[in-house]
């Protein structure tokens, strides 16, 4: 297994959204799997809570201090595209690299027709489901093609593939996403390399505990699962999970 600078071993994996549903289960997932999270929210007492809530999983003494060292939380706005450079500056110095980049940042907004889709809306979607991607693809890319090994994923929605007039502007961000992610696909395997590191895009209907939803646990077991899987069987792909 990958050791960093230190001589700290586990692959590292950058978490953003991470103090969300989907977050929270993912970060704790890869520590299960023995790796390690720098977890990145804009909330600082969700950090911290979320860091207490993940080390105090740990069996005894010595397994939550195992766990409080394989974890790093990091406060960012991912709408400020010069706060995430300086971000991803610090983690790759820190680190020596990064292996890992499972974007969760969500949100939806809706309305009960096409035409009462906002502006509001818009910027609100894009802004969350699309900027916050570029500005993090685009500051830890040389990172995650360097390792050889990278895996970057988000989650998008069957929503994207299949829009109603209700949900014009998610949907259209969704896709938005989706295209961004591909574009980074494309860049692991320039010039018919076969690609060490892979972009991936998992599909939802919606998360949740609902009979046609996928759990956090589930999408966090398949995003865990990226990081043992062949990349030039994944790289560019759409799985529904």
């Amino acid at each position: 297994m990958p050791t960093d600078r230190t001589g700290r071993s586990g692959r590292l994996v950058v978490v953003t959204g991470a103090t969300g549903a989907t977050g929270r289960a993912t970060c704790a997932a890869l520590l299960a799997h023995g790796e390690r999270v720098v977890a990145v929210g804009r909330d600082p007492e969700s950090l911290r809570a979320l860091a207490e809530s993940l080390t105090a999983d740990g069996a005894d003494q010595a397994d939550r201090a195992d766990l409080a060292a394989r974890l790093e939380t990091r406060v960012c706005d991912l709408l400020d595209g010069d706060a995430v450079h300086a971000l991803a500056e610090e983690v790759v110095t820190a680190y020596g690299g990064v292996d890992g980049l499972f974007h969760l940042v969500g949100g939806w907004r809706g309305g009960s027709s096409f035409t009462a889709s906002t502006d509001d809306d818009w910027r609100w979607l894009s802004g969350n489901l699309v900027d916050t991607l570029r500005h993090t693809t685009i500051a830890l890319h040389d990172a995650l093609l360097a390792s050889g090994h990278g895996r970057v994923a988000i989650i998008s929605a069957a929503a994207a593939a299949t829009p109603t007039a209700g949900n014009a502007a998610y949907a259209s961000a969704k896709a938005a996403a989706e295209t961004w992610l591909r574009a980074m696909a494309d860049s692991f395997g320039a010039d018919g390399a076969t690609p060490g590191s892979a972009a991936v895009i998992g599909v939802v209907k919606w998360i949740g505990s609902g009979r046609t939803a996928t759990s956090p646990a589930e999408v966090a077991d398949w995003l865990v699962g990226l990081l043992d899987t062949d990349a030039a069987g994944l790289n560019g792909s759409r799985v529904d999970l």
